[in-house]
């Protein structure tokens, strides 16, 4: 239906430029002062002759009828009322966050559009040994949340090493990270999943609990449901509950991301934040290409 209704709009914008040229020799006629003139370029325009469209082909009927409407409206209410009941992941509160240039460290670098966080290439200094897993190298996202349901999502790919997770308002966000959030996931106002190297861990107020997890995450889902008082990570891609942490806190909730450390060149790629393209857009050679490498 939708392709057909592409070839009719074509064949409607060819009608319209015909009928715009036809209003613009009409205007001229009225200003000719010259019967004569006039007749003539009436008989040369062939103004006389009634203009043929082709007629526009109705839509099928059979397709419009509205038991069959109401029907498919029905079914749609009830998939979207069976998934929002089972799945997180509805458009309805998927949210984009956007990361803070203000709160990042000196070693991270993000991306133009704030949607990425890099560990910023630099050698280390004589006698550092940091860690991979160091909480210290993290950003937070602009946005807060102090009520409601918030979903958003974060492709890891193959990345080794990551920590992901939410911390509460009580970070000062003019301060640098490495002083104000040096103990994500170690403190009762941070909840984080740690994954090194193929282990995953949920963490949080000293406490670490290792998850059994089949498959590799590739794109880490967060709902933060502050109505219920919880904080869930999915794999996103299998919609698979990885862990829940109960939260109660009163003070607003900011999206964390910590891509870790690189020593070695193994672990460079980029955290993405996940946000969907407007589909006008899709269909750009340049949007195909940015599309396929990173999402």
């Amino acid at each position: 239906m939708t392709e057909w209704l592409e070839a009719q709009r074509s064949i409607v914008e060819a009608q319209i430029k015909e009928i715009d040229a036809f209003r613009g020799s009409s205007k001229s006629l009225l200003q000719e002062t010259n019967d004569l003139r006039f007749l003539q370029q009436i008989t040369s325009q062939n103004l006389c002759d009634p203009l043929e469209f082709a007629p526009i082909r109705e839509v099928n009927r059979d397709l419009c009828d509205p038991e069959k409407l109401r029907t498919v409206e029905r079914l749609v209410d009830e998939l979207s009322v069976a998934l929002s009941q089972h799945f997180p992941r509805m458009w309805s509160y998927l949210s984009s966050p956007l990361l803070d240039f203000k709160t990042a460290h000196p070693k991270l670098e993000l991306s133009q559009d704030r949607k990425q966080v890099y560990w910023r290439r630099q050698p280390f200094g004589e006698g550092q040994s940091p860690q991979p897993y160091d909480s210290h190298y993290s950003v937070l996202a602009q946005e807060s949340f102090t009520g409601g349901q918030h979903y958003w999502e974060v492709i890891v790919q193959d990345k080794p090493f990551w920590m992901i997770g939410v911390t509460t308002g009580s970070v000062d966000k003019k301060a640098s990270l490495s002083q104000s959030s040096s103990s994500l996931g170690v403190n009762n106002t941070s909840w984080c999943i740690y994954h090194g190297d193929g282990q995953y861990l949920a963490c949080h107020d000293t406490q670490e609990k290792q998850l059994s997890v089949g498959k590799r995450v590739r794109k880490l889902g967060i709902l933060a449901n502050l109505q219920k008082g919880e904080l869930s990570f999915y794999d996103a891609d299998a919609m698979r509950l990885l862990h829940s942490f109960c939260v109660q806190c009163t003070e607003p909730l900011y999206p964390i991301f910590n891509p870790c450390i690189d020593m070695n060149g193994v672990n460079t790629q980029p955290l993405t934040l996940f946000w969907i393209k407007d589909p006008w857009d899709w269909h750009t050679r340049e949007e195909k290409r940015e599309l396929t490498g990173t999402i």
